[in-house]
């Protein structure tokens, strides 16, 4: 049997959504419903101004610090081997 190593990790902020992180860190939204709605823009809402969580699943860590720098934080992490 062959494992893979996956991340699960949530992540807070406001604001625009930092989309460059998808790629830097290799991840990609849980959910269609919830996660793929909070990353969407929000530019001319009120909801642009609220706190929004996003999970995220993907190949590699979190990269806290760029994240933080994109005003976004990681705020739980879960790392699990997976069958492939």
């Amino acid at each position: 049997m062959a494992y893979i190593t996956m991340y699960e990790f949530t992540v807070e902020g406001k604001g625009e959504f930092a989309f460059d992180m998808l790629r830097r860190d290799r991840c990609w939204p849980k959910t269609e419903t919830t996660d793929s709605v909070n990353i969407a823009p929000y530019h001319r809402s009120a909801l642009y101004k609220e706190l929004r969580q996003v999970t995220l699943v993907g190949l590699s860590p979190p990269t806290e610090g760029r994240w933080e720098s994109f005003g976004w934080r990681v705020i739980s992490t879960l790392r699990r081997k997976v069958e492939v």
